[in-house]
């Protein structure tokens, strides 16, 4: 099978995973730091779990960048070579990037109360260091806590989902065509829960490796025959652990006990683990020709559309969503209600005002698939790569 096979529903899984993240910030931002936590600590756990968007935006990239090696008839190989295969990956990634990048540096300089420390979350971000500036424009502030979350936040994923890129071409992929895929699955969930659990490296996510090659390995068994039977069940199994597993940490938390929390390994490890065994079912589902209600709902016209723009969403709403809390700080809002002006009026604006930087930016840097999928706009069309 040499033709590359598209799965519109990835689109707009893609879309729920950014817009999960941005509600998730939405939270965190609202009012002063831990402001929200205090007013409404029952929606906290369940709002507060968005984060785990990133985790399923690893998944999709693992399997959207393995499928057409999976596909390709000269063996698990990218089709016109790695340095190929980084430079399209450069191109796609490094343009919109190093724009979201410049913008949230210029919020930063030129607007007073962005630069100055104001008991917010937004804090976390500033002041703007040589190191830190440097480490940015380098792709590798993901590998220094006092880099990490500096200028603007998201933007450490991007770095470490990039880094992962070179992992692919130059660890993943021979290690599959030597080893069988479960093994270096297996293997990099040890290995990483170990640098997260019982080393000092947590705030990496190391564990993103294990599920970028659970998102690779789940692309080869969508092309194999009857791969989902077990697929279908485990991924369930596995979606049901993931909330179990996030409040058996988030107690663990509370309770200090560090050697059984330390990161959110657990958590993210069982969702992302669970996204890729469904996505193996979703695929042979889809192959069959049958069309399940949740395949169709996301493969609708409106997620298709957010999809579309995901990336530029993800990389963009932080210092918009961190500005709009400032400039609502001084008319005394009680925090809730401050929660529910940035919910439902701020985040649709910054929505709009993302999808005008998707048009000015990103539209010019997708590739053959995505264009496709700009021009048609139709709820057919193909997923747009991550």
């Amino acid at each position: 099978m040499s033709k590359r096979i598209e799965f519109p529903y990835l689109d707009g899984l893609r879309g729920l995973a950014a817009l999960s993240v941005v509600l998730y910030h939405t939270f965190l931002y609202t009012g002063e730091r831990g402001d929200a936590y205090r007013a409404m600590p029952t929606w906290s756990w369940a709002i507060s779990s968005g984060y785990v968007g990133v985790a399923i935006f690893i998944v999709l990239s693992g399997y959207l960048l393995m499928l057409p090696v999976a596909t390709n008839p000269e063996g698990l190989r990218f089709r016109r070579g790695t340095w190929d295969f980084v430079k399209r990956r450069s191109r796609r990634i490094l343009p919109p990037y190093y724009f979201s990048l410049l913008m949230a540096l210029v919020l930063i300089w030129f607007v007073p109360i962005m630069g100055e420390p104001r008991n917010t979350q937004w804090d976390t971000k500033i002041p703007v260091t040589t190191e830190g500036l440097v480490s940015h424009l380098l792709m590798v502030h993901n590998l220094d806590r006092d880099w990490f979350g500096e200028i603007n936040g998201p933007l450490w994923s991007v770095a470490a989902e990039f880094q992962i890129y070179f992992i692919m071409a130059l660890v993943l992929l021979p290690l599959f065509r030597l080893v069988p895929p479960s093994l270096v699955v297996l293997v990099t969930a040890v290995w990483t829960g170990w640098l997260a659990i019982g080393g000092s490296y947590e705030f990496m996510h190391p564990w993103y490796i294990c599920l970028f090659a659970a998102g690779m390995w789940a692309a080869q068994l969508t092309l194999r025959p009857g791969a989902d039977k077990v697929a279908r069940w485990v991924g369930l199994a596995l979606l049901l652990a993931a909330p179990v597993a996030l409040f058996v940490a988030r107690s663990a938390k509370i309770n200090h006990r560090d050697w059984l929390y330390k990161t959110t390994y657990w958590p993210e490890m069982a969702l992302g683990l669970a996204v890729a065994a469904l996505l193996v079912w979703a695929g042979h589902v889809y192959l069959r020709g049958d069309r399940p209600a949740v395949l169709r709902l996301l493969s609708s016209a409106p997620l298709l559309r957010l999809g579309l723009f995901s990336y530029t969403l993800y990389l963009c709403h932080s210092p918009l969503i961190g500005l709009a809390n400032l400039l609502l700080l001084p008319l005394g809002l009680s925090t809730v209600t401050q929660y529910f002006v940035l919910t439902f009026l701020v985040v649709p604006v910054v929505m709009v005002i993302c999808y005008g930087f998707y048009l000015l930016v990103e539209r010019h840097f997708l590739n053959t698939r995505q264009r496709h999928v700009a021009e048609e706009e139709q709820p057919e069309g193909r997923p747009a790569a991550t």
